[in-house]
């Protein structure tokens, strides 16, 4: 069954970050979603098409840029969902940047444990998980799913990409 990871307001919406969800298609899953959770019909569609302040990722890539709501998904697929924030939201997978190496920066930055896997910085909130690794082969990427969200986003977030660029991101 698919895995589906929510964040920000999402997370509000369900009171969980993480659910498996039955179908087959992006589609079926999000309308399977929203039968458990009726009020994310109207946060994640406008009329029959996915909203476009709404960002979904399969496997860490754009779902508008596969087929859609069309696109069909495997057994053990993960789906990310992202609700529009505020001030900008900016959200990346990044291929061996450790979580503990990303919590020192944040520390380093002033950045105040919200709990785990959130951080508060001055004008932003920072959520991250550890995604499915990549594999290629035999070779496996550890992944890191990074969002940031808020007033200040983009400068957090410029600031998150090039730690990342010299830590191994």
């Amino acid at each position: 069954m698919p895995k589906v990871n929510l964040y920000a307001t999402f997370r509000d919406l369900t009171g969980t970050s993480q659910l498996q969800v039955e179908g087959q298609t992006v589609g079926e899953v999000l309308e399977n979603l929203i039968r458990l959770y009726p009020r994310m019909r109207e946060e994640l569609f406008e009329g029959e098409a996915l909203a476009e302040r709404v960002s979904v990722f399969l496997e860490g890539r754009d779902v508008r840029y596969l087929n859609g709501l069309a696109t069909p998904l495997a057994e053990e697929a993960t789906l990310d969902l992202f609700p529009p924030v505020a001030g900008g939201t900016f959200a990346q997978r990044f291929g061996a940047l450790p979580a503990w190496l990303l919590e020192r920066y944040l520390s380093e930055w002033g950045g105040r444990k919200l709990e785990e896997g959130v951080y508060a910085l001055p004008g932003a909130r920072v959520r991250f998980a550890e995604a499915e690794p990549l594999r290629v082969g035999s070779l496996v990427v550890p992944q890191l799913l990074v969002q940031v969200e808020g007033e200040k986003a983009q400068a957090w977030w410029a600031r998150i990409l090039l730690a990342a660029s010299r830590g191994g991101g």
